[in-house]
C-alpha cells in the first residue's frame, strides 16, 4: 500500500512538474515536445519495478538446483582426491593406519595395502555432525581395564569399548567411536602415537 502511494505521488509531480499551468475539468494538460514526453515514460518504467520483486521464474530456479548440485559435487571430489593422496602416502610408509567408513560403518587397521583387521563401529547420530571429514593423528592412549581403554584422536574424537566408564581429560567431552573389545584391544596394541587416521 505505501508503495502504490508512493508510486502515485510521483507520478503526479512529474506531470504537475510538465503541465501548464490551468486544470480544466480535472485533467493536466501536459506541455507540448519531446522532452516532456520522455521524462514521464522514463519515469514510468523507473516506476514499474517499485511494486515488489519479480517472481522467480523456473529457469532461475532450475539453475539455482544446477549450480547447488555442481558445488556438491565438487566438494565430493576434493574429499575423493584427498582420500586417494593419503593412501598413496602411506601405502609406501612403514606404519599401520586407521580406516573409518562413515556411510558403511566400518573400520580397517591396515599396514600398506594389506588389510589386517576390519571391524564394525557405531558413532551415535547426534555426534555426527561434530566428527570431521579427513586425516587425523592418534595423539594418546588410555590404558588400564577394557572398561576405560581408550585412543584418544587429537582434540577431535576417541576411540573406545562398548562398556567404557573412562573419564576423559579436559573440559571438552569428544565424541566416541564404539568398537568392540577385542578389535578395541587389537588396535591398542598395534598402534603408537603418532598413527595416521583417516575418516571419509
Amino acid at each position: 500500500m505505501m508503495i502504490s502511494s508512493l508510486k502515485n505521488a510521483l507520478v503526479a509531480g512529474v506531470l504537475r512538474a510538465f503541465a501548464v499551468p490551468g486544470i480544466r475539468s480535472g485533467f493536466i494538460r501536459v506541455r507540448e515536445g519531446e522532452k516532456g514526453v520522455l521524462a514521464v515514460v522514463l519515469f514510468s518504467f523507473l516506476l514499474m519495478g517499485m511494486d515488489g520483486p519479480a517472481p522467480v521464474s523456473d529457469e532461475q530456479r532450475q539453475l539455482g538446483e544446477r549450480q547447488a548440485q555442481l558445488a556438491a559435487r565438487v566438494e565430493a571430489l576434493k574429499e575423493e582426491q584427498d582420500f586417494l593422496l593419503f593412501q598413496r602416502s602411506i601405502a609406501g610408509s612403514d606404519s599401520k593406519y586407521l580406516l573409518f567408513d562413515l556411510t558403511t560403518g566400518t573400520g580397517a587397521l591396515k599396514y600398506r595395502n594389506r588389510i589386517l583387521r576390519t571391524f564394525p563401529f557405531t558413532l551415535p547420530a547426534s555426534k555426527q555432525h561434530q566428527l570431521r571429514k579427513g586425516r587425523h593423528v592418534l595423539t594418546g592412549k588410555t590404558d588400564g581395564s577394557p572398561a576405560k581403554m581408550s585412543l584418544v584422536v587429537q582434540d577431535s574424537f576417541i576411540i573406545h569399548g562398548k562398556k567404557y566408564s573412562g573419564r576423559q581429560t579436559g573440559g571438552k567431552k569428544l565424541p566416541g567411536l564404539v568398537v568392540g573389545g577385542k578389535d578395541l584391544a587389537a588396535m591398542y596394541y598395534a598402534l603408537e602415537q603418532g598413527t595416521m587416521l583417516y575418516i571419509y
